[in-house]
């Protein structure tokens, strides 16, 4: 029988692939130097700072919302219908995930320029999806075939989005807080399409 990708693993790569695919273009396009000390990644998406490039950006980050949705939704291919405690699990991390998509999704709409509601709306994806990182762990490693590396990425968002809270002018924390997203949805995604396409263990770790 013929194996299709599974639908984490194909919208996890378009999500990633095309992030950076529009986030380069903004940057090309923007007139004012641009590093991970002085700007927030979400000055790209400025259309006073970047009249240009903002709309490239701003679209980056809708399709990488609407492609999370779908990320999220897919990882139902991990359920483990005798364990009701691992579908718990499962299941709020699709729904803080899902909520985290919609917030980012929202945030391109009213980008930074609209600073009050685009960091409301930034503090509430960071948080989403972070919280939806940790339940995804706390589902995955049930799994062995998971790396014990992918599931401490994942819990390690939560602590980095914390600590932003605290140093909130430190713009290089997120990009570390991004780039973790990004390596951590692209390894899921590629970990979701190995247990699509054939049988894997899914007893718990002791």
């Amino acid at each position: 029988m013929k194996r299709y990708p599974s639908i984490s693993f194909v919208s996890g790569l378009i999500a990633v692939l095309g992030y950076l695919f529009f986030t380069i273009i903004a940057y090309s396009q923007y007139p004012l130097p641009f590093s991970p000390t002085t700007n927030w990644l979400s000055d790209l998406g400025n259309v006073d700072l970047n009249p240009d490039g903002a709309i490239f950006y701003n679209i980056g980050i809708i399709l990488t919302a609407l492609m999370l949705l779908v990320f999220f939704l897919g990882l139902s291919a991990w359920k483990i219908s005798e364990n009701r405690v691992q579908r718990v699990m499962l299941s709020l991390a699709q729904v803080f995930g899902v909520t985290g998509a919609l917030c980012m999704m929202m945030s391109a709409i009213f980008p930074i320029n609209n600073f009050k509601i685009h960091s409301l709306l930034s503090t509430s994806l960071y948080i989403s999806l972070s919280t939806g990182f940790i339940f995804s762990v706390a589902a995955l490693r049930y799994h062995k075939s998971i790396p014990v590396w992918l599931l401490i990425l994942g819990i390690s968002t939560a602590p980095l989005v914390i600590l932003t809270k605290f140093i909130p002018t430190m713009y290089v924390l997120e990009w570390i807080i991004v780039l973790i997203f990004l390596v951590y949805v692209s390894v899921v995604g590629y970990e979701t399409q190995k247990v699509h396409t054939k049988i894997m263990p899914i007893t718990a770790r002791n």
